[in-house]
């Protein structure tokens, strides 16, 4: 159980997606999550978000290439024979650093040339846990992010 992936599962079935997750592949590859929309809009989701995060080598276009060719065009035969050929690619990320430097803004500037739109974990976890009330969560990390927030940590 990857806990970021869960989160961003919770945050797109509050959001009214229905969703299929960690499609195991050939070759040790994973599809992280396929998604559709109440409007039938069809998604391709890769969440990578790590609390070490990783210090990358590439500037924000070679990383962005990189992502792409690793994340979604080396599975997009998969994906193509789950849900067609007409999806949209989806990136969540945590930081984003080349050195010490933010590079973040510049990657998803980058991807989007790729056609990839990059949603930042951030957000994602703070729409959660703004949401949360007190019922109860069968889902022990989002179930810890809300004794997080009654317990203001």
């Amino acid at each position: 159980m990857n806990p970021a992936e869960e989160i961003v599962k919770f945050w797109l079935q509050m959001n009214g997606y229905f969703l299929q997750s960690s499609i195991r592949l050939p070759r040790n590859k994973e599809i992280d999550i396929l998604a559709i929309d109440t409007k039938g809009n069809k998604f391709h989701i890769e969440v990578s978000v790590s609390v070490r995060m990783a210090n990358y080598k590439f500037n924000a276009k070679e990383l962005a290439k990189k992502f792409s060719i690793n994340k979604f065009l080396s599975i997009s035969k998969e994906v193509k024979s789950k849900i067609g050929s007409n999806y949209q690619k989806k990136f969540v990320v945590g930081k984003v650093l080349r050195g010490n430097k933010d590079i973040r803004d510049e990657f998803i500037t980058e991807c989007k040339k790729l056609n990839i739109d990059v949603l930042k974990f951030d957000d994602i976890l703070k729409e959660v846990s703004d949401s949360l009330s007190t019922h109860s969560h069968l889902n022990p990390i989002i179930k810890a992010i809300q004794l997080s927030k009654i317990f203001n940590y």
